[in-house]
């Protein structure tokens, strides 16, 4: 393994994977996370179950007597919840979050905490890629995701980055001990994160080569819901930015 940094040295990192309802999805998620190539004694991985109501704990506790992974229990109170209770735990150099309905490639660890070398980043986020586009609505989000790739890399050297999404960004743990945990932010938690850290004047960078998989809306109706989600939360993150 070599180091991806001039030091030498490999900083602590710890993974937030909140759950809800996953039973189908996480295993694969958490078994991306164990093959990164990274040292495995500067990698812990916290799974935060919010509340399943399905067998999303039974099938986890695989991973019961995994000395990297710690598993978490908490009441549904939604993502940013999962997110913050997860942090009272955490004590690593640098944090970052995983949706369980996505997965990482190996080198992607490696490849962000290259980014960290410079004193002042303070997050970097990944590239998303859509895994095994289905139909012509995969192959348009996969086309849509495609430029999404290209565009965040300009909206880097405009110093615009508005989102740090909740695949696999990662963070200098200083960010939340400095402007706070996350917030509801009208369910979009990694938007608000993002336009906090850019009114602190704090540098965010894209890694284009770090790659994460996931999963996108199948039907019409599934990604209308989730494109209102998306949308309803960039207004009104932006009027609350609006300064």
């Amino acid at each position: 393994q070599g180091s991806p940094l001039k030091s030498g040295k490999f900083p602590s990192v710890s993974i937030i994977v909140p759950v809800w309802n996953e039973e189908t999805t996480v295993l694969k998620t958490i078994f991306s996370l164990l093959k990164l190539n990274y040292p495995k004694n500067k990698l812990s991985i916290f799974i935060v179950d919010d509340g399943s109501t399905d067998g999303t704990w039974n099938v986890v506790q695989r991973f019961s007597r995994n000395k990297q992974i710690k598993l978490l229990r908490k009441e549904n109170g939604g993502k940013y919840t999962a997110l913050n209770y997860a942090l009272g735990f955490v004590n690593s150099d640098l944090v970052g979050c995983l949706d369980a309905d996505s997965f990482v490639h190996p080198e992607a660890l490696k490849r962000i905490v290259s980014q960290f070398e410079d004193s002042e980043m303070m997050a970097v986020t990944p590239s998303i890629k859509i895994f095994e586009p289905k139909g012509i609505l995969g192959l348009i989000q996969k086309a849509e995701y495609m430029f999404g790739i290209f565009l965040r890399k300009v909206f880097y050297y405009l110093n615009a980055v508005y989102i740090t999404p909740g695949p696999f960004s990662i963070f200098r743990k200083s960010v939340f001990e400095k402007i706070g945990g996350y917030r509801h932010a009208h369910n979009t938690e990694d938007m608000e994160i993002a336009y906090r850290m850019q009114k602190n004047k704090y540098k965010i960078e894209y890694c284009n080569d770090a790659f994460v998989y996931t999963n996108t809306p199948m039907t019409i109706r599934k990604l209308y819901r989730q494109r209102l989600r998306w949308i309803y939360g960039f207004i009104n993150n932006t009027i609350d930015y609006k300064n």
